[in-house]
C-alpha cells in the first residue's frame, strides 16, 4: 500500500471536490480519486464531493487518504495513527499541577475565543446548508476529546502500580485547578478521562488512592451527573461570573436537542419559540466571554515554556479498543 504523503494548501472551508483537485494537481492526475477519512481504529468513510471543512472534523489521530476507488478496501491506517507507546509521566510529573492547569486554560481560551457564535448555528442546522465552516468549533471540541484521551493514555501506558496512583492524584489535582480557573471544558474532559472504563476498572490502582483524593473525585463526578438534564452542572455554572469556559459538548447537545425536537416552520411560518431557545444557548457563549480572561499575575511572571509546549502537543491513543486491551494487561479481570 502506498503511504506516501503530500501537502496541499487549500482554504479551511474547501470542499472535498476542491481537495481532490488540489491533490490531482500535485500528483499530475486525479482520475477517479476519492478522499477517505480514516480513524486510528481503521474505520473508513468516503467523503462526499460537497463535504466541507474536512480537515477539522477528523478525529484526533484521524488522517485523510486520497486513492482510486478500487483501492478503498485495501486502505489501512498509518502506524503513526496508533499513538504513543511510551507515556510522558516522566516529563509532566515534574511540572506543577497548577502550572499545567493554567497553561491548559490559556490555550483553551485561545481556542474558545476563536469560536464564532454563528458556528454553533451552522453546526446545529448542518454546515452543508450554509456552505460555511465550523473549523474553530471543531478544533475546540476536538481539544475536549484530546484531553480526555490524554488522561486515559497516560494511565494505560504506566505499568508501575505506585506510579499509576500518583498519576490519578496528579490528574485530580489538575482538574481541581481547572475548576478554580473556571475552565469547565478541561475540568470535565479530565474527569471523563478518569471515568473512562479503561481507567475506572483499575480497581487495584483506585483502592490505593488516598481517601482525600477519592472524596475530591466523588465530588467532581457528582457534577457530571446527567440526571434531571445535568442539573448539578447547570446550578454550578449559574453561580459563576465570567470569564469562564463552559462544558462545550453540553451546549452543543442543548442546541441539537432544541433543533431536532422542534420544527423550524409551523404552517409555513417561522417557529420563533424555537429560534429564541437556540438564541439563548448562543447567548450563553457570549456571556461566558463577556469579560476578558486576565492573566494570573503570579503565573505570568514564571517562565513556563516547557509546560506551555507540553499542553499544546499532547500525544494520545484515541482508539478505545486499544486502551481497554492495555488496561486489561495492567490488571487482568479477576476470575
Amino acid at each position: 500500500m502506498d503511504h506516501t504523503y503530500t501537502t496541499i494548501r487549500v482554504p479551511v472551508a474547501a470542499s472535498v471536490r476542491e481537495v481532490i483537485s488540489a491533490v490531482a494537481d500535485k500528483l499530475g492526475s486525479g482520475e477517479g480519486l476519492i478522499i477517505v477519512k480514516m480513524s486510528s481504529g481503521g474505520e473508513k468513510v468516503v467523503l462526499k464531493p460537497n463535504d466541507v471543512s474536512v480537515f477539522t472534523t477528523l478525529t484526533i489521530n484521524g488522517r485523510l487518504f486520497a486513492c482510486p476507488r478500487e483501492q478503498f478496501d485495501s486502505l489501512t491506517p498509518l502506524p503513526e495513527q496508533e499513538g504513543p507507546t511510551v507515556g510522558t509521566v516522566g516529563t509532566f510529573e515534574l511540572m506543577s499541577s497548577k502550572d499545567l492547569a493554567y497553561q491548559m486554560t490559556i490555550y483553551d481560551w485561545e481556542l474558545f475565543n476563536c469560536v464564532h457564535e454563528l458556528e454553533l448555528i451552522y453546526h446545529t442546522f448542518g454546515r452543508h446548508n450554509f456552505k460555511k465552516t465550523t473549523a474553530n468549533l471543531d478544533l475546540f471540541l476536538r481539544r475536549f476529546n484530546e484531553i480526555q484521551f490524554w488522561v486515559v493514555t497516560e494511565i494505560c501506558l504506566c505499568s508501575q502500580p505506585s506510579k499509576r496512583v500518583q498519576l490519578l492524584k496528579k490528574f485530580i489535582k489538575i482538574a481541581a485547578h481547572c475548576k478554580e480557573y473556571k475552565n469547565l471544558n478541561s475540568f470535565f474532559a479530565i474527569v471523563m478521562g478518569l471515568s473512562n472504563v479503561a481507567v475506572s476498572r483499575l480497581a487495584l490502582t483506585w483502592e490505593k488512592l488516598p481517601s482525600k483524593f477519592k472524596k475530591f473525585y466523588a465530588e467532581f463526578e457528582s457534577l457530571m451527573d446527567p440526571s434531571r438534564n445535568h442539573r448539578a452542572y447547570r446550578l454550578t455554572v449559574a453561580k459563576l461570573e465570567p470569564p469562564l469556559i463552559p462544558f462545550m459538548p453540553l451546549l452543543i447537545k442543548d442546541m441539537t436537542f432544541t433543533h431536532e425536537g422542534n420544527k423550524t416552520f409551523i404552517d409555513n411560518l417561522v417557529n420563533f419559540e424555537k429560534m429564541r431557545m437556540i438564541a439563548n444557548t448562543a447567548r450563553t457563549v457570549r456571556y461566558c466571554r463577556s469579560q476578558p480572561f486576565n492573566l494570573d499575575a503570579a503565573q505570568a511572571n514564571k517562565n513556563h515554556q516547557d509546560v506551555r509546549s507540553y499542553v499544546r502537543q499532547l500525544n494520545v491513543i484515541d482508539n478505545q479498543r486499544t486502551l481497554s486491551q492495555m488496561s486489561h494487561r495492567l490488571e487482568p479481570r479477576r476470575p
